[in-house]
């Protein structure tokens, strides 16, 4: 008896895993939870390893609200590698039906916002940034007139070039354009590109190639 319901719950444990439309190569963990009973709400933050579609977003979303069902409303924020808390990558919230959104930018948007084809000039360094630019890229290039240019690229398709000067500050390279919101660029010494303004820096966008 105790061997047919052994392979009984093997069966449903197979049949649950062959009916998830998640990826094998997509991982995921919830990292934080915040319930607050009283409000039927509940605060869930889960790590992705990679960027992901609404699809498969749907399906993680659908499993976290099964074991969840008692709040009315459960917001789901979704992080990826590189990226720190307080801006999610994604979100999926049950309102208490279910809402996706992706803020930051998808694998298909990097692959047009890292193309510099038309860019004339000598490509020197490329940063993406996941947080404050919501996925956006920085490529900083030499043009034909050999000066210093960074390249803002948008998910959106749209750019927007700046001169930039070039100084030293506390030992690591400066990047300053005329932007009126006295922000720049400092070369971190891990090989991002770290964005300050008045009150400090607020991002960090990652190194890509």
């Amino acid at each position: 008896m105790k061997k047919i319901l052994f392979f009984l719950l093997l069966l449903i444990s197979v049949s649950c895993e062959k009916n998830s439309n998640i990826p094998e190569d997509v991982k995921w963990e919830i990292t934080k939870e915040v319930p607050n009973p009283d409000l039927s709400k509940n605060n869930v933050e889960v790590r992705l390893n990679k960027k992901v579609d609404k699809e498969i977003l749907q399906e993680i979303a659908t499993k976290i609200r099964e074991d969840r069902t008692e709040y009315n409303k459960l917001w789901i924020f979704y992080y990826i590698p590189n990226m720190t808390e307080g801006f999610a990558w994604a979100t999926t919230h049950f309102t208490p039906t279910l809402e996706i959104n992706i803020m930051g930018s998808t694998e298909i948007q990097d692959l047009q916002t890292s193309n510099t084809e038309d860019i004339k000039g000598e490509i020197l360094n490329k940063w993406r940034s996941e947080k404050s630019l919501m996925g956006a890229s920085l490529v900083l290039y030499k043009n034909l007139s050999q000066k210093k240019v960074m390249r803002i690229m948008f998910k959106d398709g749209s750019k927007m070039d700046n001169e930039i000067a070039e100084s030293n500050e506390d030992g690591k390279v400066k990047y300053q354009d005329n932007n009126e919101n006295g922000e720049y660029y400092i070369l971190e010494s891990n090989g991002n590109l770290g964005l300050y303004g008045e009150n400090g820096k607020f991002d960090e966008a990652i190194k890509i190639e």
